[in-house]
């Protein structure tokens, strides 16, 4: 049942059809084998809620079966033994479903006929794939971490130095479990910028086919002169450094520290994308009411959306004219016209209200149009 991949166009479109009783789910997950207790009270918490809530508005003994049945497939199923950073859990008295993701996203619970897919889409539109360098005198290893799966160790194909004195003709070991470090002559910076030069190189050797525009940014832990050394050696792609000692750091850490980073840089990139709607203004290729927005979006004219995915307004939307009606009993209509946006070709960006910085930004959407609306 659960999925350690990240959803499809079509998958949200599925999850935007109404259901009788739709309990939505985020819950902040640690992948920690001592926090996984505290994962699981997290979501069962959100359900037990849920549950309560649903009392109140007088659901029926057999719905609520039918719900704590659901319930029971997510809880004995394998995802609590390979948590991520969060789950996404949908259950209705007809349909479960879960998503195991490696983005940090915010605790929420929604009640509805309609599940919430706003944060959902987060991770599907955000890049959260990047690779890492651990270094220190003692070794070197090559990291990577993808949008579904959490910074795991890479297999490398070349015949490369293991440390800083095998990689000077000093040692045939690789194992950065043996701990080789320089003394005398060899301690010297000549020996250190010979060995970051070589693993420079074979840095790219190996990240080249993977990724042979190097659009991926590489994250080098690692502390000085080896951090310094390195980055000016490495011209072929963005370095993010992340000063420290490495050698004793968990796949979680190295993880964690990644995810924390491409938050800020997505932030930057995506605030510059706002930046970049906002220049079709005179040209009416703007579009900042929500009114606005909605008619555009099943018209098919938005480009680019970027939306708080931390807001909830809830309504309906009209399909065919955009016309939209608030409502409380409604469902979260930003989720629901990122999707529009989406299946109609466009690019729907997740972001939090404090991540864009853009004199036109709102705190709720941006939308940059195709062709102005009549």
């Amino acid at each position: 049942m659960a999925r350690f991949a990240l959803p499809t166009l079509d998958d949200l479109r599925a999850l935007g059809t109404p259901h009788e009783n739709a309990i939505t789910i985020y819950a902040q997950t640690s992948p920690a084998p001592d926090e996984r207790e505290a994962s699981h009270l997290n979501a069962k918490s959100a359900f037990d809620r849920a549950i309560r809530h649903l009392r109140d508005t007088g659901i029926r003994h057999g719905t609520e079966q039918a719900l704590r049945e659901r319930w029971e497939t997510v809880v004995n199923d394998e995802i609590w033994q390979h948590l991520s950073r969060s789950l996404a859990i949908f259950v209705a008295d007809d349909l479960t479903e879960v998503f195991v993701l490696p983005n940090h996203l915010e605790n929420q619970l929604q009640v509805g006929t309609y599940f919430d897919v706003g944060q959902l889409v987060r991770p599907v539109t955000t890049p959260q794939s990047a690779f890492a360098l651990t270094l220190s005198t003692n070794g070197w290893n090559l990291w990577e971490a993808t949008p579904t799966t959490l910074a795991t160790e890479m297999d490398l194909s070349g015949d490369h130095g293991s440390d800083a004195a095998d990689a000077t003709n000093r040692a045939t070991i690789r194992d950065r479990a043996h701990v080789r470090r320089l003394v005398g002559d060899e301690g010297k910076k000549v020996l250190l910028e010979t060995y970051a030069k070589r693993v420079a190189e074979a840095v790219k050797s190996e990240l080249g086919p993977a990724d042979p525009n190097a659009e991926r940014p590489l994250f080098l832990f690692a502390t000085d002169p080896l951090l310094d050394l390195y980055r000016a050696h490495d011209h072929g792609r963005s370095i993010v450094p992340v000063p420290g000692g490495p050698d004793d750091l968990r796949a979680d850490e190295i993880d964690a520290a990644i995810r924390r980073e491409l938050t800020a840089i997505n932030a930057k990139h995506n605030s510059a994308r706002v930046d970049h709607i906002a220049d079709g203004t005179a040209r009416g290729l703007v579009a900042a009411e929500l009114e606005d927005i909605a008619r555009a979006a099943t018209s098919g004219a938005i480009s680019t959306l970027v939306y708080n995915f931390t807001l909830d307004i809830m309504g309906t939307l009209d399909n065919e004219t955009g016309e939209i009606t608030y409502t409380d009993d409604g469902y979260d209509l930003l989720s629901r016209l990122a999707v529009t946006v989406l299946d109609r070709g466009g690019e729907a960006i997740a972001v939090r209200p404090d991540e864009i910085t853009a004199l036109i930004w709102n705190d709720t959407a941006v939308g940059g149009l195709r062709f102005p609306l009549t």
